[in-house]
């Protein structure tokens, strides 16, 4: 017999679905913050640069599947607004604890917290990155 409790599989299924909800209210903040910045036309682009890049999309398409694959939904969207979006480290932290009624009496500790998920989602990613290059060394023979 298992040693785990019969409310095990129950508790994980719904733990699961709870970071469904959370990415998609993540995902809804997210939309809020480019529908703002959409709205303010961008400036002339004097750089004479080209705005996107084959080589950009590629890699932003590589990275979003790393992304995918890291669990906490609020590591996540830590990841797409500061590295996909540019946001600032305030606006992330409202995108993530706004919605708490005492966010603006512990914004610091709200501050502090983003930070970690940042942090802990850098370490994720670093472990992905590993994990998907290891089976490319394996495979590689060195003559």
């Amino acid at each position: 017999m298992s040693d785990k409790p019969i409310t095990h599989d129950i508790k994980e299924r719904l733990g699961k679905y709870t970071r469904l909800l959370r990415e998609i209210d993540n995902q809804y903040e997210r939309l809020g913050r480019m529908e703002i910045s959409m709205a303010a036309p961008p400036g002339p682009d004097m750089t004479g640069m080209p705005r996107g890049s084959a080589e950009e999309r590629e890699e932003r398409a590589a990275l979003e599947a790393m992304i995918r694959q890291v669990e906490n939904p609020d590591e996540r969207a830590v990841l797409r607004l500061r590295y996909f979006d540019r946001a600032d480290w305030d606006g992330i932290c409202a995108v993530l604890f706004s919605d708490r009624q005492d966010y603006l009496e512990r914004i610091d500790s709200y501050q502090n917290r983003t930070y970690k998920a940042h942090g802990r989602a850098l370490l994720r990613m670093a472990e992905i990155l590993k994990e998907t290059e290891a089976p490319a060394v394996k495979g590689s023979k060195i003559h």
